[in-house]
C-alpha cells in the first residue's frame, strides 16, 4: 500500500511540475501541453486509428449519392419540369427545348419568372435557411456528445429526404413546387452535416499531435510535416470518398436512362427515380458508418437548460475574439467569397449545358456529362493529395495556382456575354475542357481550405469555426444566386450572371493573399474561451 501511496505521489508530483505547479485532478492527464480529462485524451486516442478513419469515410460516402443527385439530378428535374410547364413570353405557346433567343415563362409565387430563374431563386432561398440552421449547429455540436449525435441526424435526414422524389413524376405546378420543398429542405440540411463533417479534420490531425512550431507548408518527414500531410490526406480522403458515393449513384442514373428509356419516352422521370435509390444508398451506409466511428467527448456543458440559448452566446463571443484568430477570420472570407463563386457557377454552367444541347436530347449526355464531373473532382483531389508531400512549394502557392484557373473558367463565360463572340460555353466542346479544368481544380481547393483552416483554429472549437464559413456565407450565399436570378430574368442570358461570380472569385483571390499562415498558426495557439 505505501509503495503504490509514493508511486502515486511521484506521479502527481511529476504531473504538477510539467503543468506550471499546477494540481492535477487523477482523471486529468496533459496533452499538447493542455490539461485534459481522461475522456478528451482518449478520444484523441481513438482518433488515430483506422477503425475511426474508415468510419468518418463510410460516412463521407454515404453522403456523396443523395449530395450528387441533389446538386445535379434534382436541379435538372426542376429545370426541365419548370420548362415543360412554362410558356413563351406574351403567348401561351410552349417553351423551345433547346436555345435562349426565346423567352421562357413560369409562374413563381404570385407572378411569373424566367424558367432558367427558378432554380437559381431556389438556391437563394434554401442557402439563407442553411446558414441560419447552421449557426445553431456550429454553436452547439462542440459540446458534449452532441457532434456525432447531430451529424448522424442530418445524414439520416438528408437520405429520408430524397425518397420521395420518385413519386412526383406528374407535370403540373403541384409536383413542381413539391420538388422545389425538396430540393431546399436537402440543401439546408446539407449545411449541417458539412459543419460537423470539417469539424473532423482538424480532430484527425490533432490525434497525430498538435502544431508545436510555427513551421509553415513543410511536407517532410518532420513531426510537422507529418500533421499536415495527415491533414491533408484525410481532408481529400473525405472529399474522395463523397465523390465515390455520388458516382455510384451517377453510375445508377446512367443505367436508368439507357435501360429505361430516353428522354423523348420517360421524360425526366429517370432523374427523379435515381435520387430516390440515392436516398436509400445514403441510409444503408450510415448505419455502418455510425457503428465504425468513435464518440468525440467535446467540451462539458454546465447547464443543459442553456443548450438553445448558448449557440448564439457563443456566436457573439466568437466575432469579438475575431482581432485574436483574424488569420483564421481572412481565409475564412476567402473561403467563403471563392465557395459562393464556385458553387453558383456549377449551377449556371448545368443550366446552360442543357440549354445548349437541348432539354429533348440531352437526357443522357447530361447523365454522361455528371457522372465524368465527379470522376475528374475525384482525379483533382487524389492528384494534390499525391503532388503535395513530392513539391515543395510555399504552401500558399497552391491557392494561387488553383484558383487562377477557377477564376479563367468563370471569365471564359463571361465573354460569351457578346452574341458577336463565337466562344463562351456555346459548343458542347467548351463544356467538356472547362469540366476537366474547373472541377479538378475546384476539388483540390476544396482540399486545401479544409486542411489549412483546420491549421488556423483552436482546440476545442473546431464545429464553431467550420461552421463560421457557411455563417459568414449567409450574407454571399443567397445574396449571389438571387441577384444572378434578377439578371437573368431581365437579360435572358445565363452568361451574364457569371459576372458576379467572377468577382467574387477575384476578391476571394486577394483575401488569399492577405493571410499570413505563420502568425495564424501561431494564434491558433490560444484557447478560445467562450
Amino acid at each position: 500500500m505505501s509503495q503504490n501511496s509514493s508511486s502515486l505521489e511521484g506521479h502527481a508530483s511529476l504531473q504538477q511540475h510539467s503543468t506550471g505547479h499546477k494540481t492535477l485532478l487523477p482523471s486529468q492527464t496533459i496533452v499538447d501541453g493542455e490539461v485534459e480529462t481522461n475522456d478528451q485524451s482518449h478520444s484523441h486516442a481513438r482518433f488515430n486509428s483506422k477503425r475511426a478513419l474508415w468510419g468518418f469515410l463510410v460516412l463521407c460516402f454515404s453522403t456523396g449519392p443523395t449530395s450528387g443527385m441533389s446538386s445535379t439530378y434534382a436541379s435538372a428535374a426542376i429545370l426541365s419540369a419548370a420548362n415543360a410547364l412554362g410558356h413563351q413570353a406574351g403567348s401561351n405557346k410552349p417553351c423551345p427545348q433547346r436555345g435562349t433567343k426565346i423567352s421562357c415563362l413560369v409562374k413563381f409565387g404570385a407572378g411569373e419568372i424566367d424558367y432558367a430563374s427558378y432554380t437559381l431563386y431556389l438556391r437563394a432561398i434554401s442557402r439563407a435557411t442553411e446558414g441560419v440552421l447552421a449557426i445553431f449547429t456550429a454553436g452547439i455540436a462542440d459540446y458534449s456528445d452532441y457532434r456525432k449525435t447531430m451529424m448522424m441526424f442530418s445524414i439520416f435526414l438528408f437520405g429520408l429526404l430524397a425518397l420521395p422524389f420518385a413519386g412526383l413524376t406528374a407535370q403540373n405546378y403541384s409536383h413542381l413546387t413539391a420538388l422545389a420543398v425538396l430540393y431546399c429542405c436537402l440543401t439546408t440540411v446539407q449545411g449541417i452535416y458539412t459543419v460537423i463533417e470539417g469539424s473532423y479534420i482538424p480532430i484527425f490531425m490533432r490525434s497525430t499531435g498538435w502544431f508545436r512550431t510555427s513551421v509553415v507548408g513543410r511536407s517532410d518527414d518532420s513531426p510537422e510535416g507529418k500533421i499536415w500531410q495527415k491533414g491533408v490526406s484525410v481532408s481529400v480522403l473525405a472529399l474522395v470518398s463523397s465523390n465515390v458515393g455520388a458516382l455510384m449513384a451517377l453510375i445508377i442514373g446512367v443505367i436508368l436512362v439507357y435501360g429505361r428509356g430516353s428522354y423523348v419516352k420517360v421524360g425526366y422521370f429517370n432523374y427523379l427515380l435515381a435520387i430516390t435509390i440515392a436516398g436509400c444508398i445514403t441510409i444503408l451506409f450510415a448505419i455502418v458508418g455510425h457503428w465504425l466511428l468513435p464518440n468525440v467527448q467535446g467540451k462539458k456543458l454546465d447547464r443543459k437548460r442553456d443548450a438553445l440559448t448558448l449557440p448564439f452566446l457563443n456566436w457573439v463571443r466568437l466575432i469579438r475574439c475575431a482581432p485574436r484568430y483574424s488569420e483564421a477570420f481572412k481565409l475564412c472570407i476567402g473561403w467563403v467569397l471563392w465557395n459562393t463563386g464556385y458553387s453558383n457557377h456549377l449551377t449556371l454552367v448545368s443550366a446552360l449545358f442543357l440549354e445548349v444541347t437541348g432539354f429533348s436530347r440531352s437526357s443522357g449526355v447530361y447523365s454522361v456529362w455528371s457522372f465524368t464531373s465527379v470522376i475528374f473532382a475525384c482525379t483533382g483531389s487524389l492528384t494534390f493529395m499525391f503532388l503535395y508531400p513530392r513539391l515543395h512549394l510555399p504552401v500558399k502557392s497552391w491557392a494561387y495556382t488553383l484558383l487562377v484557373i477557377n477564376i479563367v473558367c468563370v471569365l471564359w463565360g463571361c465573354l460569351g456575354i457578346s452574341p458577336h463572340v463565337p466562344i463562351g460555353y456555346k459548343h458542347q466542346a467548351e463544356f467538356w475542357v472547362e469540366q476537366v479544368l474547373f472541377m479538378s481544380t475546384s476539388s483540390a481547393l476544396r482540399a486545401y481550405n479544409r486542411a489549412i483552416y483546420a491549421s488556423l483554429i483552436p482546440k476545442h472549437a473546431e464545429a464553431q469555426f467550420f461552421g463560421l464559413e457557411i455563417t459568414l456565407d449567409l450574407a454571399t450565399g443567397w445574396i449571389n444566386p438571387l441577384v444572378m436570378g434578377v439578371i437573368q430574368d431581365r437579360t435572358h442570358n445565363l452568361r451574364f450572371p457569371m459576372i458576379p461570380n467572377l468577382l467574387l472569385m477575384l476578391v476571394g483571390l486577394g483575401c488569399y493573399g492577405w493571410v499570413d499562415m505563420r502568425r495564424g498558426m501561431e494564434q491558433a495557439t490560444v484557447p478560445l474561451v467562450l
